[in-house]
């Protein structure tokens, strides 16, 4: 009897809940100034699960609301996002929306560098990003393009284990990639493999420099870079393209998103391939072996009320290369990533969050036809508990706990089920001291099962007067020793006398001080930036320059803490709308690294690197065309070689250069989309034979699309 009355209990207090006032707010969403409709714009009530995307006449309705101040957020790319307040009190409300063509969308929202929803212009932490519609315009499907095309000092150098990454001087293993938030396993000397990365459901990618180890944790030492993606807001949507390039380079992408009721769910897959080229003759690989890839994910969320969310999502990726080095087995790369979320939202300004992700990165030898044998096999496991609460018009809170586990069995480098677990708790105030005024500032206590607790602190400033907006912070950056520079003794694949990099259990973990300066001038269309930067590592981690010659001839370099080093630099960044159809974009960056122990440069390090975007977009009738030009400039370089045989270090001179890109669009009826493009216009080669651009001369790119 009483199990049946506490059911009757539950059932009345839904069934109430049920009948508590719900309102709606519908209207219209429209281009400024000329009143045309924007249909698929993006209509969102912040902190809540609803929202939805205007229809073809450009209207919208959202429904659910009980009474209460509501935050409207409306946004679509290339215009500028507008939050507006509203207040619902027993009764449906109509709104409509003009919005305006920008330059750079200063209200976008983001979410890497405090972890809670804030728009570009209210950060404090310095904060880039990269609208997933952009990406599309410029015919870009790959990270690596994405991120050179547009943030200043970054480089993706040609390697004999694909594309190796230098953001600012720092080198991969400093800067933490995300998908949503939650870190990627695998590395090959800390580069991920960026190959897993499919863009055709990325809404945004932000990019946040300088040390994030408050909110990350280890690998956030040099910066974080997080793909946001997107949210199905119509009842069925379908994208598609292909792509293909010389060297029988194909790329396939397919999209489906789909809202029904409380349910919505976005399914994606994609199939890379290339047979490669060669500008490294007679060395033991080429500049880009042969590859083909597939990948496929999902993401399912199911709302059972505008204050509760639940979302799960699994991913999985494979992809086959043939190396050319006969020391080296065929291989095959896997990974499969699941996890799960669920949000609760307070109030429209405070939300809980409880999440669990896991991501099992596997690289397989082909050791015959039919066999396959694990070479590395890496995973990591983290759990977290996240709190955002507002607890005054001006002071807002956010609050953490998390679980960060990682296995390695690496048989490659002689690793064996090795194992390392970190708990964290952060908390990271923000404050808005007044209208002009901000502060946010954060503390990490970590504790690993070997070094034991570490404080990381973190705090950043803003202040905006007039047209004008600076920007101050300082963070310490923490990294602990990777399980493979601690435990791996790994041969090189090289001929002659054998040649192994040893860990070492004795390392202690890295620690940086970073500081960061700019200022910013918005208005009119014109969007001016310069950011300075100081970045000091202490006990940096690399690979010992001299060798020990052990028993039976070998030679044996070790992982060691070396001293000092100090990046820093100066990035300067200009945004103009010259027109309505017409935008241009420019960023310039200069770096030093500097071993502070000897007082010199490190080689293999640009001092600079320059980048320009002119961008053309404009309907005729049924018929848009979208036009990039795109050009990267590279400055002199340096880079120690070793002789595969002789094992003598010589130093080569590289040149500076640049890589110019055109791509078109042409799109017909809203639907259908060709793309055409030429890469490197004016036929750069690479004299060193892949070392400075890994480039392989003109390359021209055809492509195929459809919306609906």
């Amino acid at each position: 009897m009483k199990r049946i009355s506490f059911y009757i209990f539950i059932f009345i207090l839904f069934s109430a809940y049920g009948l508590i006032a719900q309102n709606s707010i519908s209207g219209r969403v429209f281009l400024s100034g000329t009143n045309e409709d924007l249909p698929g714009a993006h209509v969102t009530i912040r902190n809540t699960t609803l929202g939805t995307a205007t229809d073809k006449d450009g209207r919208y309705e959202l429904s659910g609301l009980r009474n209460g101040e509501y935050v409207v957020r409306v946004s679509f790319s290339g215009l500028q996002t507008i939050e507006e307040v509203v207040n619902i009190s027993d009764d449906d409300i109509q709104r409509d929306f003009a919005m305006t063509e920008t330059s750079i969308d200063l209200n976008a929202v983001v979410v890497t560098g405090t972890r809670t929803e804030k728009s570009l212009k209210n950060i404090p932490v310095l904060t880039q990003a990269i609208p997933g519609r952009d990406l599309e315009k410029r015919n870009i499907t790959d990270i690596t393009e994405a991120l050179e095309a547009v943030v200043p000092a970054v480089e993706f150098k040609s390697t004999a284990w694909g594309k190796s990454l230098s953001l600012s001087g720092i080198d991969p293993q400093y800067v933490l990639f995300l998908v949503n938030g939650e870190r990627m396993a695998g590395e090959t000397f800390g580069d991920i493999d960026y190959s897993r990365i499919n863009l055709a459901d990325v809404e945004q990618i932000e990019v946040v420099k300088g040390a994030a180890s408050t909110l990350y944790g280890s690998n956030a030492l040099g910066g974080v870079v997080n793909l946001i993606t997107q949210q199905p807001r119509e009842p069925f949507s379908i994208s598609a393209t292909a792509r293909y390039s010389n060297f029988n380079t194909q790329t396939y992408r397919i999209s489906t998103g789909s809202k029904w009721g409380r349910f919505s769910n976005l399914l994606s897959a994609g199939f890379d391939k290339t047979d490669g080229y060669d500008l490294l003759e007679g060395n033991s690989y080429r500049t880009q072996e042969r590859e083909d890839g597939f990948m496929v994910s999902d993401r399912l969320k199911f709302t059972p009320s505008a204050r509760w969310e639940m979302e799960g999502n699994f991913s999985f990726f494979s992809k086959n290369r043939d190396n050319t080095s006969a020391s080296l087995y065929d291989r095959r790369n896997t990974d499969v990533m699941f996890g799960g979320k669920t949000s609760y939202f307070l109030n429209p300004k405070s939300s809980i969050t409880l999440s669990w992700n896991s991501d099992n990165y596997k690289l397989l030898n082909k050791v015959s036809p039919d066999s396959l044998e694990t070479d590395y096999d890496n995973v990591y496991q983290n759990g977290r508990l996240l709190g955002h609460f507002q607890l005054t018009p001006w002071n807002s809170m956010v609050v953490g706990i998390e679980y960060i586990n990682e296995n390695l069995t690496a048989p490659r480098n002689q690793i064996e089920e090795r194992s390392n677990t970190d708990w964290v708790v952060f908390l990271q105030k923000d404050l808005r001291l007044t209208d002009r005024f901000s502060v946010v500032a954060g503390l990490r206590a970590n504790h690993n099962e070997i070094y034991k607790w570490n404080l990381t602190p973190q705090a950043s400033a803003m202040y905006k007067i007039w047209v004008l907006t600076f920007r101050g912070a300082y963070a310490q950056g923490y990294k602990t020793p990777t399980l493979k520079e601690k435990y791996m003794y790994f041969q090189i694949p090289v001929p002659g006398i054998p040649m192994f990099l040893a860990g070492n259990e004795n390392l202690k973990p890295e620690k940086s001080d970073y500081f960061s300066l700019s200022a910013e001038y918005a208005r009119d269309g014109v969007t001016f930036s310069v950011a300075t930067y100081h970045n000091k590592v202490k006990n940096l981690i690399a690979a010992s320059d001299t060798f020990v010659m052990k028993p039976g001839m070998v030679m044996e370099y070790a992982y060691e803490n070396q001293s000092e080093a100090t990046m820093k630099g100066l990035d300067v960044m200009l945004l103009t709308r010259i027109d309505r159809y017409l935008t241009t974009s420019a960023n310039v960056a200069w770096v030093k690294k500097i071993n502070d122990s000897t007082g010199k440069e490190y080689s293999n390090t640009r001092n600079f690197l320059a980048g320009a975007n002119l961008d053309y977009d404009r309907r005729f009738g049924n018929y848009q065309l979208n036009m990039n030009l795109q050009g990267n400039f590279y400055g002199k370089n340096q880079l120690e070689m070793m002789d595969e045989r002789t094992r003598e270090v010589t130093r080569i001179e590289l040149t500076d250069f640049s890589i110019w890109k055109l791509n078109t669009n042409h799109t017909f009826n809203s639907h259908y989309r060709l793309s055409l493009g030429v890469h490197n216009i004016f036929d750069f080669v690479d004299e060193t034979g892949g070392y400075n651009s890994g480039t392989p001369g003109r390359t021209f790119v055809v492509g195929f699309g459809i919306r609906f």
